[in-house]
């Protein structure tokens, strides 16, 4: 009898402790593990969250910038707190799964619960406006006319940049060389307009200023279908290439937090992504494209398998 009222009184306590958290939660701030310093595209996102969000959760969310190693810090960091709904964190892309895929990382996918996607900045090939390629098929033709002679920039081994003239190599049959950028996205924007390399892989956020000047042209966008903000550039994919790639930017949360803790979090996002002043800001400041939970998972899980392709060949 004494056994059969002690597992009662454990279950009640079970129960009535689910149920208080559910009822309870938030009781104290939540963390943002930030990968990245203070001002740069990830801490802006995080940011611009955590205004609208004063609106819909019950406590403050504070900003932890952990910058380092390519985000591998503050990944880390994320994917090892404490499992009670109080820290959640940024993931970008392709950094999270290409430290993966050098056996760098500490963590797996399955070390987080997937909250939603904020942005996704697509890939493009471009190329100066004085170069004599108009299309892939040129770059193809000047690939067999003269092996081994063309050259793209990228942001580094590593970088999505890097991954897309990998599968762009793969899918055309070019031997195209990496020309890494030293001085960022301005350095590799530059060695494109001055002629230095045949082409550059790159992101559209980068150069759609150029491009609507006249002074690059873009040749083809990495992303699944046509991009919105320039619909008349055709994707690989149309062309027939199999070249998907682009720089992404989220939220999760480590795996295994409170269901209840998760569901107020994952409604809290839905609600800020609903607001319209949030949607008319980040249209100012983000390259906004919302992915939900099982979206964001299957987007994350489906690079990875590109970023492993990519370190089998090329290890960085």
């Amino acid at each position: 009898m004494k056994k059969i009222l002690l597992v009662v009184l454990v279950l009640c306590l079970a129960f009535g402790g689910s149920t208080a958290f559910a009822a309870d939660y938030p009781t104290k701030p939540v963390t943002i593990i930030v990968a990245s310093k203070a001002g740069g595209g990830t801490d802006t996102m995080a940011r611009l969250f955590t205004k609208f969000a004063e609106k819909y959760f019950p406590q403050p969310f504070v900003i932890n910038n952990m910058d380092g190693a390519g985000g591998q810090r503050g990944f880390d960091a994320l994917a090892r707190a404490k499992k009670d709904g109080y820290t959640i964190g940024t993931l970008y892309t392709p950094h999270l799964t290409a430290h993966m895929s050098a056996k760098r990382a500490r963590y797996t996918l399955d070390d987080f619960a997937m909250l939603f996607n904020f942005v996704t900045d697509p890939g493009v090939l471009v190329v100066p406006a004085s170069s004599p390629f108009n299309s892939i098929q040129d770059i193809i033709d000047a690939e067999k006319a003269a092996p081994g002679t063309l050259t793209g920039t990228t942001s580094g081994p590593g970088g999505d940049d890097a991954f897309a003239l990998a599968q762009f190599n793969e899918t055309t049959g070019c031997t195209v060389k990496s020309v890494p950028a030293t001085t960022g996205s301005s350095g590799a924007k530059a060695t494109v307009m001055g002629g230095h390399v045949s082409m550059g892989f790159m992101n559209l956020s980068q150069v759609e200023s150029n491009y609507r000047a006249g002074e690059v042209r873009i040749l083809a966008m990495m992303t699944p279908k046509r991009h919105p903000n320039v619909p008349e550039i055709p994707t690989f994919t149309e062309l027939g290439f199999k070249v998907i790639s682009d720089s992404s930017r989220g939220f999760a949360a480590p795996a295994g937090i409170p269901e209840e803790a998760l569901k107020v979090l994952v409604e809290t996002f839905e609600k800020v992504i609903a607001d319209a002043e949030f949607q008319a800001a980040a249209k100012e400041q983000l390259e906004l494209n919302i992915m939900t939970p099982d979206e964001y998972k299957v987007y994350l899980e489906d690079l990875l398998v590109v970023t492993n392709k990519a370190y089998e060949k090329d290890p960085w």
